[in-house]
């Protein structure tokens, strides 16, 4: 379940859990074992057997909480106050417990509250102690605090080392998503370099031979040979699909130019009369103004490869909610998007539209023409 982040954010106070787990289970080993010896009484060690199921259920998950503390926490402190409270009235040697049950409690709770509960669980056995010993209450009261501050410090340090190495796995996992997003940029500009290239590439060859061929067609037709006419209109055709598929390939048109100019730019170079309107005051980042005129060109490239339309309306507007919409809707043949498989462009066009958030819709209807939908949100 963990993800590609997990081995590197994995430091030293993660790896100590283990090693806490034992530190617990021998102290908890040795109070039993000092209960036994001392004769102390049976419900003792069963009252801390119930603070290690307590543990097992609560605890082990509220000590490796990333923040803390959680409602597990409560639940596992709550227990051992009541049950190391219950065992050490039958049994004081159930005392030699507090070593595990005291950073426990800072693993839990954290800080300012686990101070709170470390002088409920401290401060009776001390003056206990103490007390059976005929020390005088003074030395009594300089005891308590000394014990009760270098636990403290102890739990403080605790907390401190644990928030900082969370921390420091937040700060990895930030890093490497920083990673991941540049390297996706990077991926993304050898793509554009590499379509820049093909493109050039297709246009002095492909399209230069078409155009060769299509003039030497012309002058030596005379209109009158049916087969020479063929040659040249399918040569023409040719042509004009290579011509769009460089403009697909080309980088966008953006170079010097707004969002509507660059889209009007691929309005009026298109074979077919364009309307394009634009509803308010459209100003979106970059990025999505070159996705945009990437869905424009792969539009209208499927309008002349596929529609057999007459006309095409282009509308662009600002969606109220902080989103841009593109629509490039056609009067042609029209088809069931539901019973059609996308084809490449508009797989491509729809990985576009997903890497910014967007979404795209197809509609259509056999006869009634064809409507694609580009919704981006304008944050890019």
């Amino acid at each position: 379940m963990g993800g590609p982040v997990d081995p590197r954010a994995e430091n030293a106070w993660l790896r100590s859990y283990p090693f806490w787990d034992a530190y617990f289970a021998i102290v908890l080993v040795a109070t039993i074992v000092a209960i036994v010896v001392d004769g102390g009484a049976p419900v003792a060690i069963v009252l801390l057997l119930l603070i290690t199921a307590s543990y097992a259920v609560w605890g082990h998950k509220a000590v490796r909480a990333p923040v803390a503390p959680i409602k597990e926490g409560w639940w596992h402190v709550a227990a051992m106050l009541v049950l190391f409270t219950a065992a050490y009235l039958v049994a004081p040697e159930s005392a030699v417990a507090l070593s595990a049950l005291i950073p426990m409690t800072f693993m839990a709770l954290r800080a300012a509250r686990a101070v709170a509960v470390m002088v409920a669980m401290f401060a009776g056995p001390a003056i206990q102690l103490m007390a059976e010993n005929g020390a005088h209450p003074l030395l009594i009261t300089v005891a308590i605090v000394i014990g009760l501050s270098a636990n403290s410090l102890l739990g403080i340090f605790i907390d401190r080392l644990a928030r900082q190495n969370t921390g420091r796995a937040r700060l990895i996992e930030e890093l490497d998503r920083t990673r991941e997003e540049l390297a996706e940029v990077s991926k993304e500009a050898g793509i554009l370099a590499e379509r820049e290239r093909l493109a050039g590439d297709i246009h002095d060859t492909l399209a230069q031979g078409f155009a060769s061929i299509l003039m030497l067609l012309q002058a030596a037709g005379d209109g009158r040979d049916p087969h020479v006419a063929r040659a040249a209109q399918t040569a023409k055709e040719n042509l004009a699909e290579t011509r769009a598929l460089i403009a697909a390939l080309a980088p966008p048109a953006l170079e010097g130019a707004s969002l509507e100019e660059a889209l009007g730019r691929l309005a009026r170079g298109f074979e077919l009369p364009v309307e394009m309107t634009v509803t308010g005051d459209v100003g979106v980042p970059r990025p999505v103004e070159e996705v945009l005129v990437r869905a424009a060109q792969e539009g209208l490239a499927n309008v002349r490869k596929h529609a057999r339309a007459r006309t095409v309306r282009l509308e662009l507007e600002q969606v109220p909610g902080s989103a841009v919409r593109m629509s490039i809707s056609d009067d042609g043949c029209g088809f069931d998007p539901s019973a059609v498989r996308d084809g490449y462009g508009l797989r491509a066009m729809r990985n576009r539209v997903a890497r910014l958030g967007g979404t795209i819709q197809v509609t259509g209807c056999p006869g009634e023409g064809t409507t694609v939908a580009v919704e981006l949100p304008c944050s890019g």
